[in-house]
């Protein structure tokens, strides 16, 4: 029988229906968290140390999921962490219903979020290589990042409606059951285990870590593919949501739906940008794609620079987000294709790791430029890009591998 779609392989609907619950219900954690420490403490400075308290131990155990997840089954992982992500969530709707708030619980609690999220996001990835066929992982990106899309407009616009209506401890009850019915998809996905790979030594862990980055080090197509993800979310990030937002404000004369607008624009670009990657046929090599992306984005963020209306920056964030869907699902499903199945955990934790490594850094660039000239933040960003992709189009050691 010929499978016309993934989704009719019962072990990747599962993986999909997990993932989508559970990015659905980390977006809508995200929200919640964020409101409930404004609404409970009034202090900027008290959100920022819960964000960071959860961004720190996610960045740096990011490749430490990554080996657990090549050393042990990563459905088992994925599960498992999407388990301790729903006990850590439905500790907070107990401390709401009991009315017990307490800012270093609640920090303590984002902490263990982020250190669960460093395990599950490397295994979810590593779990498509294992169900599709090499020839299918393109399709199958294409709808998991088609979900991942999707969440991102659902999780946050749901959690707003939930609190709006029905108050914070609803909301963080409905996010628990989010969170434990894709750990249970999760669950009853099933893999082909490999004896190999079901121990793990004490020492291992640094020894995987150093395994890995030499593995990405010494294929020239990899370590440029992660090197290009890695400038573009970091010259991208920043501008997009510090920049756009500031854009609103003072040349558009508008308020945050306006700013919703925009966002949504790009989202929807992203979500076309995947369906069209979707019925494209397998890349031979990455290097090609991003380049070409980096031109794109870079020329799109100069543009919106001086973009004079609102529907005008709409229409330039929809076609940069068109052009990050693609290059989003060609890029995924090539370095899936060209890494061994022993290492997919790894490698897909570089990915996470170049992806979210420098979004700090972005976003406070972004703001100390935006306090010297808005246009000039826009076009630096997009200059930026531009030399990127002048230089890896040039760089002739991965000529010779890619």
């Amino acid at each position: 029988m010929v499978l016309k779609s993934p989704l009719q392989l019962p072990s990747f609907r599962w993986l999909w229906l997990g993932q989508t619950f559970i990015f659905c219900a980390a977006q809508f954690w995200f929200v919640a968290l964020t409101w409930l420490v404004l609404q409970k403490t009034g202090s900027g400075v008290a959100l920022g140390a819960v964000l960071m308290a959860a961004a720190i131990p996610r960045g740096l155990l990011m490749l430490v999921g990554g080996v657990i997840s090549d050393r042990f089954p990563p459905n088992a992982i994925a599960a498992i962490a999407t388990v301790i992500n729903t006990m850590l969530s439905g500790l907070m709707t107990m401390m709401l219903v009991t009315d017990t708030f307490h800012l270093q619980v609640v920090v303590v609690i984002a902490a263990l979020f982020g250190i669960s999220d460093a395990f599950l996001y490397p295994a979810t990835l590593a779990l498509l290589p294992r169900l599709i066929r090499k020839a299918r992982l393109g399709q199958a990106n294409a709808w998991m990042q088609g979900s991942e899309q999707i969440t991102n407009v659902i999780g946050p616009a749901a959690a707003g409606l939930i609190i709006g209506t029905l108050g914070l401890t609803a909301a963080f009850a409905f996010n628990t059951t989010l969170f434990a019915i894709g750990a249970g998809c999760v669950y009853l996905l099933r893999i082909r285990h490999n004896p190999a790979i079901v121990t793990l030594e004490p020492q291992a862990l640094t020894s995987g870590i150093v395994e890995g980055l030499n593995y990405a080090w010494k294929h020239a197509g990899i370590r440029i593919s992660l090197l290009l993800i890695a400038m573009i979310n970091f010259a991208i990030l920043g501008p997009i949501v510090v920049g756009v937002a500031e854009l609103v404000t003072v040349r558009f004369d508008a308020d945050a739906t306006t700013f919703g607008y925009l966002q949504s624009a790009y989202g929807i670009g992203a979500l076309l940008g995947v369906w069209i990657a979707g019925q494209m046929s397998a890349i031979k090599q990455l290097k090609t794609p991003l380049v070409l992306l980096a031109g794109v984005l870079g020329l799109g963020l100069i543009a919106l620079g001086f973009a004079p209306h609102p529907w005008i920056a709409a229409t330039i964030m929809m076609m940069m987000g068109m052009g990050g869907g693609i290059v989003g699902v060609l890029g995924i499903t090539w370095l899936q294709q060209e890494t061994v199945i022993s290492m997919q955990g790894r490698m897909m934790s570089l990915v996470m790791f170049a992806s979210v490594a420098l979004d700090p850094f972005s976003q406070a660039i972004s703001g100390v430029l935006l306090e010297i000239n808005l246009t000039g933040l826009f076009i630096a960003a997009g200059v930026t890009m531009l030399v990127t992709a002048i230089v890896s189009l040039l760089s002739q050691a991965s000529d010779r591998s890619l």
